[in-house]
């Protein structure tokens, strides 16, 4: 949910942005491809690889998404309470 009101700032409020590179808010609109309000680890992959090149912190990046087994979020806030 976080995510998606960040993604939606960024969308409303990038226009008016006098900095010359992006901020966290347009970082993570730009990460979200699938626009579900989640950043998962691929997205993040890919979104940093096409800064700073294909492979980039490639053993990282493939720790993260085996440690997530396609979750999203494995936070206690993000599990049921009921």
């Amino acid at each position: 949910m976080a995510l998606a009101t960040c993604a939606a700032y960024a969308q409303d409020d990038a226009s008016y942005s006098s900095i010359p590179y992006m901020t966290v808010a347009e970082s993570i609109a730009a990460m979200d491809t699938d626009h579900d309000g989640i950043v998962t680890v691929h997205e993040m992959r890919v979104f940093i690889e096409s800064t700073h090149g294909k492979g980039y912190q490639g053993k990282v990046f493939d720790d993260m998404e085996k440690a997530a087994e396609n979750r999203s979020c494995g936070s206690s806030f993000t599990k049921s309470l009921y």
